[in-house]
This record gives C-alpha cells, sequence and structure tokens, in this order.
C-alpha cells in the first residue's frame, strides 16, 4: 500500500519467539518476489518513494537498523539492482530487532519490516503498546477469542483480527502522537458539531 508511505502501514511484526525462524524465511520468500518498478504497470508490487526527501530518508532507517546491531533478512540499501534511477527502496526485512532500536520506535514510512520476538502474550502485548503511536494494529490468531482479548488490551485506534478491512461507519483516529479526534461514522460527525448547553433551576425547564 503506497510502498509504504501509509500511515496505517504495519511496520513491527511481533512473532513467537519459538516460530521466528519460520516466520522470517516465510517472510523473505515473500518480499523477495515482489516486483519494484512503475506504479503505471500492474506487475509491480513497490513503486518509487515520493520524493527524493522520502527516499533518504528511509535509506537513512536502513542504515540504522544495520548500525544498531538487527539481522538483515533480506533487501538493504540502495536501490534494486534492476534499477538505476528514480527513487526506489530495495523492500527489507530485519531480523533481530528490539524494541529500543530506532526503527523499532519510529516510522519509517517505507518497504522496510521488523521483526520482534516474543515468549509469551504478555510480552507481546507490552511490546505492541510500548510505542509513542496508537493508530492502527493488528492481530491474527486461529483463536478468535484469544484474539478479540488480545486486541481490547492494544491501545491503538483501530486493531485489525485476521486482515484489513474497510469499514466507513467505524471511527477513524490515533492515540499518543497519533493525533486528535476521529473521522467517519457518528464521531467523525460529531467533530463538526457544537453542543449547546441549556442550564438552571427552574422545574418547568
Amino acid at each position: 500500500m503506497n510502498s509504504g508511505q501509509a500511515c496505517l502501514a504495519g511496520t513491527r511484526l511481533l512473532v513467537p519467539r519459538k516460530r521466528t525462524q519460520e516466520a522470517n524465511e516465510l517472510i523473505v520468500a515473500e518480499f523477495e518476489t515482489m516486483r519494484v518498478g512503475d506504479p503505471r504497470d500492474a506487475a509491480t508490487s513497490i513503486g518509487p518513494m515520493v520524493t527524493r526527501k522520502q527516499y533518504e530518508r528511509v535509506q537513512g532507517y536502513i542504515k540504522k537498523g544495520i548500525d544498531e546491531g538487527a539481522t538483515l533478512l533480506t533487501g538493504g540499501l540502495g536501490r534494486p539492482n534492476s534499477l538505476e534511477r528514480g527513487y526506489f527502496v530495495r523492500p527489507t526485512v530485519f531480523g533481530g530487532v528490539n524494541n529500543q532500536m530506532t526503527i523499532a520506535r519510529e516510522e519509517i514510512f517505507g518497504p522496510v519490516l521488523s521483526v520482534i520476538a516474543y515468549d509469551d502474550e504478555e510480552q507481546a502485548v507490552a511490546l505492541a503498546n510500548d510505542t509513542p503511536y496508537g493508530l492502527h494494529a493488528y492481530v491474527f490468531s486461529g483463536d478468535s477469542a484469544r484474539a478479540n482479548r488480545v486486541a481490547s488490551r492494544i491501545v491503538a485506534g483501530r486493531v485489525f483480527i485476521n486482515g484489513l478491512y474497510d469499514e466507513p461507519l467505524a471511527p477513524f483516529g490515533g492515540f499518543k502522537q497519533s493525533g486528535l479526534g476521529r473521522e467517519f461514522g457518528v464521531f467523525g460527525l460529531e467533530e463538526y458539531l457544537e453542543p449547546k448547553a441549556v442550564l438552571g433551576n427552574d422545574q418547568s425547564l
């Protein structure tokens, strides 16, 4: 979606520690099938960054990930080998990320994914909430009751379970540094209203 230049892009993927190797292999295999190129071509998965400034910003984050000790699983610095010009970023995946690393703490707005391992549900929820942002979150589970339980504990304006859905009646907006107010649905309409209260102790009111 927008080559990662989207406010609802999931940039941290929390995975059970005992399944990180399996997850990493699946993610890398998927990323390496992504075609980077002309966004007007239907076969393209990843288009360019919107400006040179954004391209350099994303390159800076990839470099920080490497410098801070994350494991580069695929992608990396520079353009894809097939592209000599343009603001194209190699789809990049980091493993061995911890929540103190810059790539886990800040919004990158590019095709960069950080895989973070957790040991149990409590730690997963704590890691998910250990961020200055809170716009979107995602929960994936084969156990719907557990998925709903975890989703209810995540501090984010929207939490999607097992997918990404469009629901214009649901409020859209975030917690913490992800903004104030809401769009869509009744909550969005209320942003445009100016409530008036008339108060008094007259019993006829």
